[in-house]
């Protein structure tokens, strides 16, 4: 997404951007003029257009840090998450504001879809199948969306419904497995997911498709309304919502939101993205943080082909975002709230245990699960 296809459209001027060898290549439609007074979608630039938190961030606007802004100082600017004036130099004025016309009107209509993974690799019992299965039920998460579908790499059954299966084709399933949590790194998986994805109708129907996970307690109804408030129409290129910040990579996996052009795009483009990055992404290609998962994957092949990015970080409460984590359990990964009546976001993540989601889901919802 370099300047989101258009991230870079509220700079005069050519931005100097860092540079990988799987980062956009400019193009002049990169650089949209911001004239006019057509309605407009602000985005933030990809992660690739935008610039370290020592570097001087004046000609990007922009920060590789979810969430970050880029500050005026005295002498240049620099990206930080918040701006006190006076303290280190800075100003505290904000560099560049981003964004591109609206291409077409979205309205709230939600494609859905789950995966339960039978191999996760680890010893521990996965409740994905408990999950979907009284999910369903209820016609809760995902089954409360105009259409939904679940894909697995078995054919499971879910109250009558048979998953979709997909075939490990190119032998990407059971590569590797996370240090921490003994589970096969997931981008290959998913990726043969979204080829799945790909052929179905409600990708191309809906305004947003959206992938969720098990263990989210999701309400669908609240994301039509957060969608119907937030987002003006969706851009030339197309949009995906970060919900998280304070990473580089903030398209967090429990649910990834995308607008029906930036689905498009994506699914248009998988064959290309997994050539390119399938080699390396086990070592993390130009990133440090080792394997990807299956959504730096997926925000990876959208910034590679410019689908705009919108930040979302009031969407969603996650576990496994720390900034979402209340002081005092920052670093604990498995932290959940445990009070989800309070809750006004979309999604809580994650609860593992049936009667935990349940009660997370009664709370949220205000209706009884027995």
């Amino acid at each position: 997404m370099l300047a989101g296809v258009a991230g870079m459209a509220a700079l005069a001027g050519t931005a100097a951007m860092a540079k990988s060898a799987f980062s956009p290549t400019p193009t002049r439609s990169n650089f949209m003029s911001v004239q006019g007074k057509e309605e407009r979608v602000d985005i933030e630039p990809s992660f690739w257009a935008c610039s370290d938190p020592k570097d001087d961030c004046s000609n990007t606007g922009c920060c590789k840090v979810s969430g970050h802004k880029c500050f005026t100082k005295v002498d240049g600017a620099q990206c930080n998450e918040t701006c006190a004036a006076g303290k280190e130099g800075f100003t505290c004025d904000i560099v560049g504001h981003q964004s591109v016309p609206v291409h077409s009107v979205l309205g709230t209509n939600l494609n859905c879809f789950a995966v339960y993974t039978k191999d996760t690799g680890s010893p521990k019992p996965s409740t994905e199948l408990a999950l979907l299965t009284k999910q369903k039920q209820y016609g809760a998460s995902l089954f409360g969306c105009e259409w939904w579908s679940v894909y697995s790499d078995v054919a499971a059954d879910i109250g009558g419904y048979t998953t979709i299966k997909v075939e490990d084709y190119n032998g990407e399933f059971h590569q590797l497995k996370r240090k921490e949590t003994k589970t096969w790194v997931n981008w290959g998986m998913f990726y043969q997911v979204w080829l799945k994805v790909k052929e179905q109708e409600g990708v191309y129907k809906a305004d947003y498709t959206v992938k969720v996970d098990a263990d989210a307690v999701f309400i669908p109804q609240r994301l039509r309304m957060y969608l119907g408030s937030t987002i003006k129409g969706d851009s030339p290129h197309g949009l995906y919502l970060e919900n998280c910040q304070n990473v580089q990579y903030g398209f967090f996996g429990h649910l990834e939101v995308i607008s029906r052009e930036g689905a498009r795009v994506l699914t248009s483009n998988l064959e290309e993205c997994h050539s390119l990055f399938a080699p390396c992404a086990n070592e993390g290609c130009d990133w440090k943080w080792g394997a990807w998962g299956e959504d730096v994957f997926t925000q990876r092949c959208m910034d590679h082909h410019y689908v705009d990015k919108v930040e979302a970080f009031d969407m969603t409460t996650d576990g496994a975002c720390e900034a979402d984590r209340p002081e005092g359990e920052k670093k604990n990964k498995k932290w959940n709230a445990p009070d989800c009546s309070q809750l006004k976001t979309v999604t809580s993540h994650p609860y593992k245990k049936p009667a935990d989601y349940f009660k997370c889901l009664s709370e949220m919802s205000g209706q009884v699960f027995a």
